[in-house]
């Protein structure tokens, strides 16, 4: 029998080749918590979907069911009244146990969102967006474009106004979750309202007008979908903006900040179960008559995986907390853990690699850990794009 083709956009379901998880459909007798379904619902997936090339959307819908996008929702919104914390706590629960970084990554992407919409959102998002963003639907946040990247100021996308709200028009590239995603934040501009004109959308991707390019081919985090969203003459609701007309680029830095944490803290998580994988295999191997860890150039390695845990961790919920509190300084340590959390996960990766030798470098677990790695730099903002808003957060407060 031909095996069935999957693609980034295939429904939620099993994947191929792979049984349904213990527990079946549905809620468990018994919720052991976000780290213990990572690691008997998540991980065990990880590799079908990864070479599927999709999102775990199985997975996704019971993390929901789950009530994981409730945990930093007020109860008047209907979520649980936890904090911000308490949901990146969350996060980084799937990321220790769940073996799935692209999937993680995904869902920072939709953390971002739910957030935005609580903090900065008025009734249409609180009562017709929220609540579907919690109960399963996939969100999206798309900025960069074609001819300009990370850099908002260039972005074409453009809205009018109509008789019964907006019209937009435009395209977005490289859009985590773009390809299966149900709602999606648009950064565009309003024309008319001159020179101060950069405007957020929150846009319905099933709506008329709306199409998503395919899946791309990616080098790593393959269960984390990108591509394109293109945008013709898409109708929104007046209410559809979020924020106010002309005051994107405000409200945008503290949405994408949170995300930029969260890079770090998943970081962290991701690489404690690997330290203490190689730790067991350092005591194993022998090299020399002793085993290997008695190397000191080995102990480097080692030490040098564990600092970028500690570092990356301390600078992400420095990072999370100083929102929380409104630190006017958040951004900046948003972006150090951001930066701080990549680049020690690349260096980690390799780190990883090395020390297993030649076995590390054959096609498996440890090259996908590196081919991943590699993906955190440029996704959420490249390295150089966290070290421009740490010069220009520097500098404004060296004015002030």
């Amino acid at each position: 029998m031909t095996a069935p083709v999957i693609t980034s956009s295939t429904p939620a379901g099993p994947l191929p080749h792979l049984e349904e998880p213990r527990g079946g459909r549905g809620e468990l007798p018994h919720d052991p918590g976000f780290a213990e379904f990572a690691r008997t619902h998540i991980a065990p997936r990880a590799d079908g979907a990864y070479r599927a090339e999709i999102l775990d959307r199985l997975s996704w819908q019971r993390l929901a069911d789950r009530g994981l996008w409730r945990v930093g929702v007020p109860e008047h919104l209907g979520g649980v009244g936890g904090t911000w914390r308490d949901l990146a706590e969350r996060i980084a629960d799937i990321a220790r146990e769940g073996d799935d970084l692209g999937f993680v990554l995904s869902l920072i992407a939709h953390a971002g969102l739910v957030r935005a919409l609580v903090e900065h959102g008025g009734e249409y998002h609180h009562r017709t967006v929220l609540p579907s963003l919690m109960k399963g639907a996939v969100g999206a946040t798309a900025l960069t474009e074609p001819h300009g990247g990370s850099d908002v100021a260039r972005t074409r996308t453009t809205a009018v106004r109509t008789p019964e709200g907006w019209s937009l028009t435009g395209l977005k590239d490289h859009i985590t979750n773009a390809p299966v995603a149900d709602r999606a934040l648009i950064l565009g501009r309003v024309p008319e309202l001159g020179r101060r004109d950069i405007t957020l959308f929150l846009v319905n991707l099933h709506s008329p007008g709306v199409r998503r390019g395919p899946a791309e081919e990616l080098l790593g985090l393959r269960t984390s979908p990108t591509g394109a969203i293109h945008l013709e003459d898409v109708a929104l609701p007046e209410g559809a903006v979020l924020g106010a007309p002309g005051e994107g680029l405000r409200t945008l830095y503290d949405i994408i900040s949170f995300d930029r944490a969260l890079y770090g803290l998943v970081a962290a998580a991701f690489l404690e179960p690997r330290l203490d994988e190689v730790i067991s295999f350092t005591w194993r191997r022998e090299a020399f008559g002793q085993p290997i860890l008695e190397h000191q150039y080995v102990q480097g390695r080692l030490t040098d995986i564990r600092i970028t845990i500690e570092v990356a961790r301390a600078t992400a919920m420095a990072g999370i907390e100083a929102l929380v509190a409104g630190d006017p300084e958040a951004s900046l340590r948003c972006s150090v853990a951001k930066l701080t959390g990549s680049e020690g996960l690349v260096e980690a990766a390799q780190n990883l690699m090395r020390l297993h030798g030649h076995a590390g470098y054959e096609r498996g677990p440890l090259t996908r850990i590196v081919q991943d790695a590699l993906g955190t730099l440029i996704a959420g903002g490249t390295t150089e794009m966290q070290r421009k808003n740490i010069l220009n957060q520097m500098l404004a407060h060296h004015r002030g």
